[in-house]
C-alpha cells in the first residue's frame, strides 16, 4: 500500500507485476510533462519550422485553377440525354456487338496528345517566359513585356535572361542550351524588333502591347522547349471526365500558374476538339460523295447505251410513235410496271452495297449513307457502323494499331461488318423475290396481248430499261447535292455548356496546410529527440523506475542539492524551511512506518559517487534536531570518506576497537555537531584486513555499547556492489537504506536489487532516491512540504498536486 499522508511505498509484490512494461508505456501525462519540461525548445524549434515555411511559401508560384464544362449531343436525335445512347449501344449488343461508352471516348480523345500538340503550337506554349519578384518567380502570359520568336525549328531546349534596358534595347545573357543544358559564355544585345543570330538560332524580339515600359530595368527568364514537351505540359496541367454517370456533360479542369494561360489552354482544347468532329464528319461525307460519283457514272453510261439501243430499234424497225401503239398494252401494264421499276431500283442499289461491302471487307472505309433503302434497321446499323469506324480511326491517331483499345474496335467493327452485309444480302433476297414476281405479273399481262407485234415489245423492253436508269440517275444526282450540303456544315454535335471560369484566389501553395505542417514538424522534432534521448538514458529517472521494478519500499526522495553544497555540509537546520530540509524531515519521520524500533540504521549504495555519505550525516543531524542522542559511524574502513569530511580518521577510531586496541568505544566518539546534537565514531586507520576485522564479534559488541549511551546508531557503510563489507556490517543493522541516485545507477540492476531483498540479504531494506530533478519529476510523486503554497509551480497546481 501507499500511504497518502508520508508517500512511502510499503505495496506488495503485485504491485510490481501490475507495473510491469509501464516503463516502455508512454502516457498523455508523459508527453505533456516532456513539453513542459522543455517548453522553450519546442516553442524555438515551432517558430524556426514555421519561419522556414513562410520563406517557402514566398517562393513558391501561385497556382490556379479554372476550369469548362461541355455537353456531348447525340448525332442521331439531337438529344442531350443518354436515353439514345443507350438504345443505340442495346441494339448492337442485341446484334453481337460490343459497345463501349462513347462519352468516356471523348473524354480521352479531349485529353489526347495530338490535341495537346495544337494547342501548344496555336497558343506558342513553347516559349515560357518568367520575371522573379522578391524570393518568388512570376510565370508571364498576355502580361509579358516581350515576345521571342525562334525563326529556326527546334533542336534543342534553351533558356536565357534578358535584361529590359529600354524600350528599345535589351541584353541577353546567363544563356544554357542542349540537353542536359549546358552553360554558355554567349551574350549580346539585341534592338528591338531586329533579327538576332545567336548559337541557339535566329530569333526577333518584339514588344507586346505596350507592356514593355512596365519592366524596363528588370530581368526577365526566357526559355524554349519543344511542341512534344510543351503537349505533355498542357497534358499534365489538364484533367478532364464526366460529370456524373447519368448525363453527357464533361467537365474539363486545368491548374496553372496564369490565370489568362489556363483559360486560353481550356478555349483551345475545346475549339480543336470540335474542328476534330468536324472533320470528322466531313471525312464520312467525302467518303459518300466519292462512292455516289462512281455510281453516276456508271449509270450514266449505261443509261447511254440504253438510249442508243433505242435510237438504233427506231430506226431499224422504222416505228416512230411507239406510244401510239402501245396505248392499250400501257394502259394494262402501268401498275405492274410501277412496281418493277420500284423494286429492281431498290435491289440494285442493294446490290451496289452488298459489292462494296465484299470488296472492302478489310479496310477501314466507311459505309456509304444511301436514303434508297426503305429497311429502317439496316440503315440504323450502317450508321452506328460509320460512328464506330470514325471513333476508332481517331483513337488510332493517338495510339498503336496493337493497343488493347484499337483490337477491341477492329474486332467489334469486324463483327459488325458482316451483321451489315449478311443484312443486306438477306434484304437484297427479299427484294429479288420482290421483282421477280413483278416481273411475272408484268409477263403475263403481256403474254396476254397477241396483237402487239414484237417490236413494240421490244420497245417496251428498252423503254422499260431507260425508265429505270432514269429514275436511279435522278436520285444519285440528288444525293450527291445532300452531300455536298452536308459537306458545308461545320457544326459539332458539342455546346459549350461553361465557358472557362473559376475563383482568382490561388488554389496552391496551400498556406495554411503547409504552416500547420511545418508547426507540426516543429513539435516532432524536438519530442523525438526527447523521446529519443529519455528511451537511450538507461539510468534510473525516478521513483516510477524503482517501484516498477522493485517491490522494495521508497523511503523518501532528496532532491538535487546546489553546486556550493559539499558533502560535508549539513544543511539540516530548525530553522530551514527549503525543500532540501524538508526532504530529510520526511526522510525521518518514515523510518517510524517501516521499522518503528529500529535503531541501528545502515546506510549504503551500488557503487561510490551516490550520495550515501552526504545523506547519512544529513539524516543523523535531522535525528539529532528532534532532540535524540544521534552517533554517526563510519564503518567504510577503506576509503574512510566519512573521516576524511569531517577531519576526525587520522588516528583513532573504530578500527582500534575492532582492532582490540581500545576497549572504551565511548572514548573514541567525537562531537561534529553540536547544534544539532550530533556525535561521530571515525573510521581511524585503514587496517590490512578490514573484512576479518567488521566479521570479528568486536563489532556486534562495539553497537551494542553505543546503544546504551545513543538512541540512534547511524552507519555510513561501503558501497554493496563494491566489496563485501556491506553484507558483512548489515547483521548489526536493524534498518538498511540504500541510497540511489537518479541516473547514475543503470535501471537494468533494480531486478538484482529486488531479488537482494527476496533473498533477505538486507535487513528490512529500503531505498532512498537521491539528486532527483524536476526535469524527471514525472518519474516520482514530489517532496517536501515546506511552504507549500509558495513553493508549488504553476505545473503543480495545474494537476492539484
Amino acid at each position: 500500500m501507499v500511504n497518502s499522508t508520508t508517500g512511502v511505498q510499503t505495496g506488495p509484490r503485485q504491485r510490481m507485476r501490475n507495473n510491469k512494461g509501464a516503463d516502455d508505456m508512454l502516457s498523455l501525462r508523459d508527453i505533456l510533462d516532456i513539453f513542459l519540461a522543455n517548453w522553450k525548445w519546442f516553442l524555438l524549434s515551432a517558430i524556426v519550422c514555421v519561419v522556414l515555411a513562410r520563406v517557402y511559401l514566398a517562393s513558391q508560384l501561385f497556382v490556379f485553377q479554372r476550369q469548362a464544362v461541355m455537353l456531348v449531343k447525340d448525332d442521331a436525335s439531337g438529344t442531350t440525354g443518354r436515353r439514345s445512347a443507350i438504345s443505340t449501344d442495346a441494339l448492337m449488343q442485341l446484334n453481337g456487338v460490343l459497345a463501349g461508352t462513347s462519352v468516356k471516348n471523348e473524354v480521352y480523345i479531349l485529353h489526347s496528345f495530338q490535341l495537346s500538340q495544337e494547342v501548344a503550337r496555336n497558343l506558342h506554349l513553347d516559349v515560357l517566359y518568367n520575371y522573379r519578384e522578391h524570393l518568388r518567380n512570376h510565370s508571364l502570359y498576355n502580361e509579358r513585356p516581350v515576345t521571342v520568336d525562334f525563326l529556326q525549328p527546334f533542336l534543342a531546349p534553351v533558356t536565357f535572361k534578358l535584361d529590359i534596358k529600354s524600350a528599345r534595347e535589351c541584353h541577353i545573357h546567363d544563356v544554357k542550351m542542349g540537353k542536359p543544358l549546358a552553360v554558355s559564355s554567349y551574350t549580346a544585345d539585341v534592338r528591338v524588333g531586329e533579327m538576332l543570330q545567336t548559337p541557339f538560332g535566329k530569333v526577333v524580339i518584339s514588344p507586346k502591347d505596350g507592356n514593355m515600359k512596365d519592366f524596363i530595368g528588370k530581368t526577365i527568364s526566357v526559355t524554349r522547349i519543344s511542341i512534344d514537351d510543351a503537349a505533355i505540359m498542357i497534358m499534365n496541367k489538364c484533367t478532364s471526365g464526366e460529370i456524373d454517370k447519368e448525363s453527357t456533360l464533361v467537365r474539363i479542369t486545368c491548374t496553372d500558374t496564369n490565370i489568362e494561360r489556363a483559360d486560353d489552354i481550356l478555349s483551345g482544347l475545346l475549339d480543336a476538339y470540335k474542328q476534330s468532329i468536324i472533320e470528322d464528319k466531313n471525312q464520312m461525307a467525302q467518303s459518300t460523295a466519292a462512292f455516289i460519283d462512281s455510281r453516276i457514272q456508271l449509270i450514266h453510261q449505261e443509261l447511254s447505251e440504253v438510249e442508243g439501243k433505242m435510237a438504233e430499234f427506231k430506226q431499224n424497225s422504222g416505228l416512230v410513235d411507239i406510244q401510239a401503239n402501245a396505248e392499250n398494252f400501257l394502259t394494262q401494264s402501268t401498275t405492274a410496271r410501277q412496281r418493277t421499276i420500284q423494286s429492281e431500283m431498290q435491289y440494285s442499289m442493294v446490290q451496289y452495297l452488298v459489292d462494296y461491302l465484299a470488296e472492302n471487307s478489310k479496310g477501314h472505309n466507311l459505309i456509304p449513307t444511301m436514303g434508297g433503302i426503305s429497311d429502317n434497321g439496316i440503315q440504323t446499323q450502317i450508321a452506328r457502323y460509320n460512328e464506330m469506324m470514325l471513333s476508332r480511326n481517331r483513337l488510332a491517331e493517338n495510339t498503336s494499331e496493337n493497343s488493347p483499345t484499337i483490337k477491341e474496335l477492329d474486332s467489334n467493327l469486324s463483327q459488325m461488318h458482316s451483321t451489315v452485309l449478311a443484312s443486306l444480302k438477306g434484304y437484297a433476297t427479299s427484294l429479288k423475290l420482290q421483282l421477280d414476281k413483278a416481273k411475272a405479273e408484268e409477263n403475263g399481262i403481256l403474254g396476254t396481248i397477241s396483237t402487239v407485234p414484237q417490236k413494240e415489245k421490244q420497245v417496251i423492253d428498252i423503254t422499260r430499261q431507260q425508265t429505270i436508269k432514269e429514275t436511279l440517275y435522278t436520285f444519285l444526282l440528288n444525293k450527291r447535292e445532300e452531300t455536298a450540303l452536308q459537306l458545308a456544315i461545320t457544326e459539332a454535335n458539342i455546346r459549350i455548356v461553361e465557358h472557362p471560369f473559376g475563383s482568382t484566389s490561388p488554389v496552391g501553395p496551400r498556406t495554411k496546410v503547409i504552416t500547420l505542417f511545418a508547426l507540426l514538424i516543429g513539435l516532432a522534432v524536438p519530442f523525438t529527440f526527447f523521446l529519443f534521448k529519455e528511451r537511450l538514458n538507461m539510468g534510473v529517472r525516478g521513483r516510477k523506475d524503482i517501484e516498477t521494478n522493485t517491490t522494495i519500499p521508497v523511503l523518501g526522495e532528496i532532491p538535487h542539492r546546489k553546486s556550493d553544497i559539499s558533502d560535508s555540509d549539513i544543511i539540516v537546520s530548525a530553522h530551514s524551511d527549503d525543500v532540501m530540509g524538508e526532504a530529510f524531515r520526511l526522510l525521518r519521520f518514515n523510518t517510524t512506518f517501516i521499522n518503528k524500533d529500529a535503531r541501528v540504521i545502515m546506510f549504503t549504495s551500488t557503487m561510490p559517487g551516490e550520495g550515501k555519505t552526504f545523506i547519512s550525516r544529513n539524516f543523523a543531524a535531522s535525528l539529532g534536531m528532534a532532540g535524540k542522542k544521534v552517533v554517526l559511524v563510519d564503518t567504510d574502513i577503506r576509503k574512510r570518506t566519512q573521516s576524511k569530511l569531517s577531519s576526525k580518521g587520522r588516528s583513532q577510531g573504530l578500527t582500534s576497537y575492532l582492532s582490540g586496541a581500545v576497549d572504551d568505544v565511548t572514548s573514541l566518539v567525537v562531537r561534529l555537531d553540536s547544534a544539532c546534537n550530533l556525535d561521530m565514531l571515525p573510521a581511524g586507520i585503514t587496517p590490512p584486513n578490514p573484512s576479518e576485522l567488521l566479521m570479528s564479534d568486536r563489532l556486534d559488541q562495539c553497537m551494542e555499547e553505543l546503544k546504551k549511551h545513543y538512541d540512534y546508531i547511524i552507519v555510513d557503510n561501503v558501497p554493496a556492489q563494491v566489496v563485501a563489507d556491506a553484507g558483512i556490517v548489515n547483521r548489526i543493522a536493524d534498518l538498511t537504506i540504500y541510497v540511489i541516485r537518479e541516473g547514475k545507477v543503470d535501471r537494468r540492476y533494480l531486478p538484482e536489487l529486488e531479488r537482494l531483498h527476496q533473498e533477505g540479504k538486507f535487513n528490512h531494506l529500503t531505498i532512498v532516491l537521491n539528486d532527483c530533478t524536476s526535469r524527471n519529476k514525472k518519474y516520482g510523486y514530489g517532496y517536501g512540504y515546506a511552504n507549500d503554497e509558495k513553493n508549488k509551480s504553476w505545473r503543480d497546481k495545474l494537476f492539484g498536486r
